[in-house]
């Protein structure tokens, strides 16, 4: 089964969130979403914290460009999370053992405006179905 990938709209609603490594890094990201569906992130960007023409960030670029790709073929952030690698903390937790999957992690969280979404999305309810049998 061959998938199609689904291109974007020229506007659309995006996000920035924070992305903090084990390490100390910080990075920031943009997260695109689906305007039909705004709920529904379908691209990543990176947008700045590693030092200008280093490899962290053309690293942070590519993958960037890689999760969107899957993304936009109708892949879910959380699909693609559960494949990648995790190891032990000092703490004795699972985390994430790459960039990449602190990336999704932040993907993964809903936007700001996911509580309106829903609300706007909920059917109304419909006057005198009470008194129906």
């Amino acid at each position: 089964m061959s998938r199609t990938r689904q291109p974007l709209p020229d506007r659309r609603l995006a996000e920035t969130r924070r992305v903090e490594t084990p390490q100390g890094h910080t990075a920031f990201i943009s997260v695109g979403y689906q305007p039909s569906s705004p709920l529904k992130p379908r691209e990543v960007f990176y947008c700045e914290g590693f030092k200008s023409g280093s490899d962290l960030e053309y690293h942070m670029q590519d993958m960037c460009v890689l999760i969107s790709l899957l993304l936009q073929f109708d892949m879910t952030p959380s699909d693609i999370a559960r494949s990648l690698s995790r190891r032990k903390t000092e703490m004795g937790e699972v985390a994430y053992a790459s960039l990449v999957g602190w990336v999704l992690e932040a993907v993964c969280q809903p936007p700001q405006w996911a509580d309106q979404v829903t609300l706007a999305d909920d059917p109304p309810e419909q006057e005198g179905r009470a008194n129906e049998t």
